[in-house]
């Protein structure tokens, strides 16, 4: 399972959320990218013809005859954890990601009907973004991430309609954002007062940086 010294472009999560909206004949995986599927995520992906490189997890949600399988077929790409750990699966597999330290992160499935997992999993893209490397958590409907001090990000028009802005520290400051229906120069926000939601892109691109603070930035659709 050591190709860490290879360059890693991007990293695809697949973890045990709703993964029923993935098409994955829409994603360009390139060589240099790596996969890992975890648990019901590494099922979903082998049942759909496409092998992860790495398959982690406690399987505590996968069927037993997957995981008889994969330890036939891939054992030399699997890892089993004990199901009663402090971490869960999706940060299992992320700090692996960050280990191979690509230039992007994309979770698959970080979303469901488990809103405390959902509410865990938009809290560890903190431990991407602290290394500099883009991720965020995909959907049909989302596509979330978080902007740190002193950093900009370059929203483009796509699928998702509304760009939604909320404070994911106490308060956030120097907030600039361009290329917006609702453009914000030097603005702040402060947690409990969520007026950046659904702003619209006016122009091809959208430019956001902030000076101090989190931001959580979330493309959505209806």
């Amino acid at each position: 399972m050591d190709d860490k010294k290879a360059r890693v472009e991007r990293v695809y999560i697949f973890t045990g959320g709703n993964l029923n909206s993935v098409d994955l004949a829409e994603i360009i995986f390139n060589e240099s990218d790596r996969l890992i599927g975890l648990d019901k995520g590494a099922e979903w992906l082998i049942l759909n013809n496409k092998i992860p490189h790495y398959i982690l997890g406690d399987f505590d949600s996968a069927r037993d005859d997957f995981l008889i399988k994969a330890k036939a077929q891939f054992g030399d790409r699997l890892v089993i954890f004990p199901p009663e750990k402090d971490e869960t699966d999706t940060e299992l597999g992320l700090r692996y990601a960050i280990s191979l330290e690509p230039q992007e992160i994309i979770i698959y499935g970080g979303t469901g009907t488990r809103l405390d997992h959902v509410l865990a999993n938009i809290h560890l893209l903190l431990q991407a973004a602290e290394k500099n490397i883009r991720c965020s958590i995909v959907d049909q409907h989302n596509k979330i991430q978080l902007l740190l001090a002193k950093q900009k990000i370059t929203i483009k028009k796509n699928k998702f309609d509304y760009v939604s802005l909320v404070p994911f520290s106490d308060k956030v400051t120097g907030i600039n954002i361009d290329g917006f229906k609702y453009p914000i120069i030097n603005g702040s926000m402060e947690k409990g007062v969520p007026y950046g939601i659904s702003n619209e892109l006016k122009d091809e691109l959208g430019i956001i940086s902030i000076e101090t603070g989190i931001l959580l930035i979330m493309e959505s659709r209806d």
